[in-house]
């Protein structure tokens, strides 16, 4: 690799009120510290689809670590969210953005955030719908911000 094709190094801002860490410096967001358990009161099932789900995205994709926000949870890897998990009282929803939009019935929704960005939903209510596939798209949701 060149030294014009090197990457430099990313330098993250860290608020100093609530320690999350952003690719942007001020980056506006909620400092408010939500505890993980508080999603799950009265929601076994969401409890436990999200603990298969983190462990999958561990073992089979990579590390990560948790930022709880009042509003859900969210994966992140080198300071970009590349999934949120909202705990229902039926199963899990799962958010994550790709630089396409999936056409698959198992799409809740998706939308176009920018020219090349789009956010996806998809509802899970069993174990057996954290499955190859799943994984594969929130695999390439971690990996996207590697790309550029």
């Amino acid at each position: 690799m060149s030294k014009k094709e090197s990457k430099k190094p990313l330098k993250l801002w860290t608020c100093p009120k609530c320690e999350r860490m952003f690719r942007r410096k001020n980056q506006i967001h909620s400092c408010t510290k939500y505890p993980l358990e508080k999603h799950f009161e009265k929601k076994d099932l969401a409890e436990t689809l999200y603990n298969d789900l983190s462990s999958k995205v561990e073992n089979q994709i990579g590390s990560f670590y948790v930022e709880s926000l009042p509003c859900c949870i969210h994966l992140v890897t080198c300071a970009y969210t590349f999934a949120a998990v909202y705990a229902l009282r039926d199963g899990i929803k799962i958010h994550f953005t790709l630089d396409y939009e999936v056409v698959n019935d198992r799409i809740d929704k998706s939308s176009q955030m920018s020219k090349h960005r789009f956010l996806h939903s998809i509802d899970v209510k069993s174990d057996k719908e954290i499955d190859k596939e799943l994984i594969g798209w929130i695999k390439l949701a971690y990996n996207m911000k590697k790309q550029s």
